[in-house]
C-alpha cells in the first residue's frame, strides 16, 4: 500500500479523478489499518459527513465509497456538491483517503439499488456514492492519501 501526503485541495482533487475511495478523519486511520474498513451498522462511529442513521448503504451492512469514475460527467456535476470528500474538514483538520483496488469493483453495489428498492426515506448520493457489503480488508486498499487542512 502506498502512503502519500498532499498539501492542497487541488492536489487532492487531482488524485481522486476516476477512482473509488473512502474518506475518514485521520484519527480513525490507525484503527482501520488494524481491522480494515468495517460497516458502521451499529452507529458506533459518529460520521463527520452527515447523520448516517438513515444511510442507505449503512443499513445494508455496507461501507460507503465515493465513486469518481465518472468524474466531470453531467450527472456527476449535478450531484457532486451534495457530498464532497473534503467537507469532513469542517469538523476535523485532517483526513485519510483510502483507494479501493479495482479487484473489488465487480462487488460494488451501485446507488441505483436505492432507486430499485424505492428506499426514498434513506440517504444516498446519486451518481457519487457506492457501497461494498461487509469488511474491506486493507489488502484491497492500494493507496492512502493523508490531507491536513492548513490553519490560518
Amino acid at each position: 500500500m502506498e502512503l502519500v501526503k498532499v498539501s492542497s485541495e487541488k492536489a487532492l482533487e487531482k488524485e481522486l479523478i476516476g477512482k473509488v475511495f473512502h474518506v475518514t478523519p485521520l484519527e480513525n486511520f490507525p484503527s482501520i489499518q488494524g481491522k480494515g474498513l468495517t460497516p458502521n451498522t451499529e452507529l458506533k462511529i459518529k460520521s463527520k459527513f452527515t447523520n448516517t442513521a438513515t444511510g442507505f448503504f449503512r443499513l445494508r451492512c455496507c461501507v460507503s465509497f465515493f465513486d469518481y469514475r465518472n468524474y466531470g460527467s453531467k450527472t456527476w456535476k449535478e450531484h457532486a456538491y451534495k457530498c464532497r470528500p473534503t467537507q469532513v474538514l469542517d469538523r476535523t483538520n485532517a483526513i485519510a483517503v483510502l483507494f479501493l483496488s479495482e479487484g473489488l469493483f465487480d462487488k460494488l453495489i451501485p446507488w441505483t439499488k436505492w432507486k430499485e428498492e424505492e428506499a426514498y426515506s434513506q440517504q444516498v448520493v446519486p451518481h457519487i456514492e457506492i457501497g461494498y457489503k461487509g469488511v474491506v480488508s486493507m489488502t484491497h486498499i492500494y493507496k492512502v492519501i493523508i490531507f491536513e487542512a492548513k490553519n490560518c
